[in-house]
């Protein structure tokens, strides 16, 4: 239980991180086609993403050395159905008529082992067939296939990084790992009675599509920076140093885009754009003034505390003092503008600083 309990911190401890790679695509699909994704989508995709990583990691972790498996003299498959079902008559303790070989019984791996092996996919049956509106058919085909992924990432030895697998591939995984996702797909038949149906979530979708999320403003944000990152690590090849390409990546991917078209590839894409306080286009000096502040202010801030840090290993003794009191002093400001990021997430109406200072907004496009 503990090796479950760790793996399960494990990817609790990399979700965060991974979770962003993973779910920024499926985002821009549902901005970009809908305009909008309520709370209740946003909470099941990101269990979905989470749910996914330690199934993933329980099939595959703790990963041991190349060197032990290349010694390892188990076997590699078993192709024969029910087998967990003849060593459970075979070796499990439980009797009918003694009742104090019961909890023995259900402690032993004979039932241990199917039954986390069903229970690791009921999870996946029910967000197959209550979130992604699946047909039983389909979620019972999607379970096994699920399935058949994990027992071929053990075949292969980790995709071929191990010499042979350190793991069993076995059939009744995939009978029991099919069950499970029938099972999921059966409380969801019970749970979505009492969950949101996909008319309310399709319902509250369109009531939001026309208001601009902090999360989606986070979505255009994110693309847009990513466009920029891959970009300047092109253009760094030929151009040093790097924060001249990252220069030039944004002049070209926001100030060229937002000045011309009043939205950049990324708010595009979530369909939103900047407007005045009368809710037109925003004039040219607008946006300059806007970009100043917003990424002057915030980039010039993070980039003027990283150096002050950085001058600490170096600096002679007498000028710390300063140093500190200068991080001290800009760290106060940026706990300003990280109040005023608060204030907006739960605010529909306010204004950043910013937009208060340029005058504009973003609203739907």
């Amino acid at each position: 239980m503990s090796q479950y309990i760790h793996v399960i911190y494990t990817a609790a401890f990399l979700f965060p991180l991974l979770s962003i790679f993973v779910t920024l695509p499926i985002l821009l699909v549902n901005y970009h086609k809908y305009g909008a994704l309520p709370k209740w989508s946003i909470f099941m995709l990101y269990t979905f993403v989470f749910y996914m990583m330690c199934a993933y990691f329980l099939t595959i972790l703790p990963l041991p050395t190349r060197t032990y498996v290349a010694h390892l003299t188990t076997p590699t498959h078993n192709f024969v159905p029910f087998t967990f079902v003849r060593e459970f008559i075979k070796y499990n303790p439980f009797s009918l008529t003694h009742p104090g070989t019961w909890i023995a019984a259900l402690k032993a791996p004979t039932v241990i082992q199917p039954l986390f092996n069903i229970f690791l996919t009921v999870p996946f049956g029910f967000y197959m067939h209550y979130y992604f509106q699946r047909s039983w058919k389909q979620t019972i085909l999607f379970s096994f296939c699920l399935s058949l992924f994990f027992e071929l990432t053990q075949l292969s030895g980790l995709y071929g990084y191990y010499p042979r697998p350190y793991r069993l591939f076995d059939v009744d995984d995939l009978l029991l790992n099919t069950t499970g996702g029938t099972l999921g797909a059966l409380g969801a038949a019970w749970l979505g009675r009492y969950l949101p149906t996909k008319e309310q979530v399709t319902k509250r979708t369109v009531a939001l599509s026309h208001n601009v999320s902090p999360v989606r403003r986070i979505v255009a944000l994110a693309s847009d920076w990513i466009i920029i990152s891959i970009f300047s690590s092109i253009l760094g090849i030929f151009v040093k140093p790097e924060w001249i390409t990252t220069a030039i990546g944004f002049v070209i991917f926001i100030l060229a885009f937002e000045l011309m078209k009043q939205q950049t590839i990324g708010m595009r894409l979530v369909h939103i754009r900047i407007v005045n306080r009368d809710g037109q286009d925003a004039s040219r000096v607008q946006i300059l003034v806007r970009n100043l502040f917003g990424y002057g202010i915030i980039g010039g801030l993070f980039a003027t505390v990283g150096r002050l840090l950085d001058m600490t290993a170096t600096a002679p003794y007498n000028q710390l003092t300063t140093i500190f009191h200068l991080v001290l002093v800009l760290s106060f400001f940026l706990l300003l503008v990280f109040v005023d990021l608060l204030i907006d997430w739960f605010s529909k109406k306010h204004l950043l600083f910013f937009e208060w200072l340029s005058r504009t907004d973003t609203k739907p496009a």
